[in-house]
């Protein structure tokens, strides 16, 4: 396999068992992202990993100035999301459905983004499993580079290691500032955010969630 192929390896399913119908697919097509969106668009919200789209939903209905691109590999997701678009006409919602890194190596002019939102990545809990975990050092420096001046990321998770090695992350690269470094502001049910499919799993598991924000420095 060669490195190109290992960079973009998705783990885990990106179909689910729900049959889609033809309409659905064709309305899908239609609102998933263009490149010539980005360059033309100087207010862009990213939310990585969106799932049923629950969270840009939220993003879209709280910035209806800024365009939001929902990034989830996962084809059921992006239906129930392309269909919530089309039920209440929502206009700046855009769908990438495609490894994340492929819409960062597109990318050629930095500052493209206003915010970067991170929600329940999966934790790959197993000690041997952990380099497939997506936020990493190569990942943030990245993610910083497309930030715009003052930037920031949003990062929530429920698992206690992932946590902390972000957290070691981010010390150690000393380019971001860390906004709620406060042990009262890391719980993610105090800080009045919406409810995602993964944060009901971990309220139900009885797990704390953590959320991380950062400015760019």
């Amino acid at each position: 396999m060669s490195k190109k192929n290992l960079k973009y390896k998705l783990y885990g399913r990106s179909k689910g068992r729900k049959k889609i119908s033809s309409t659905e697919i064709e309305d899908l097509k239609k609102n998933l992202l263009e490149y010539s969106q980005i360059s033309s668009n100087k207010s862009i919200i990213l939310d990585i990993g969106s799932g049923n789209g629950e969270s840009s939903i939220y993003l879209a209905k709280k910035n209806p100035e800024k365009l939001i691109i929902a990034s989830e590999v996962f084809k059921d997701g992006n239906v129930k999301l392309s269909n919530y678009i089309k039920k209440e006409k929502l206009t700046n919602i855009k769908i990438f459905n495609k490894n994340i890194l492929i819409l960062f190596d597109y990318l050629n002019s930095k500052e493209t983004f206003y915010q970067i939102w991170i929600l329940f990545p999966d934790p790959w809990p197993k000690k041997k499993h952990h380099k497939r975990r997506l936020i990493n050092k190569v990942f943030l420096k990245s993610a910083y580079n497309f930030l715009s001046k003052k930037g920031q990321i949003f990062i929530s998770t429920d698992s206690i290691s992932y946590f902390l090695s972000i957290l070691l992350i981010i010390n150690k690269m000393n380019i971001f500032k860390w906004d709620n470094d406060k042990v009262y502001e890391w719980d993610y049910s105090q800080n009045k955010l919406f409810y995602t499919k993964y944060f009901k799993k971990s309220l139900n598991a009885k797990r704390k969630s953590f959320i991380i924000k950062l400015s760019k420095i």
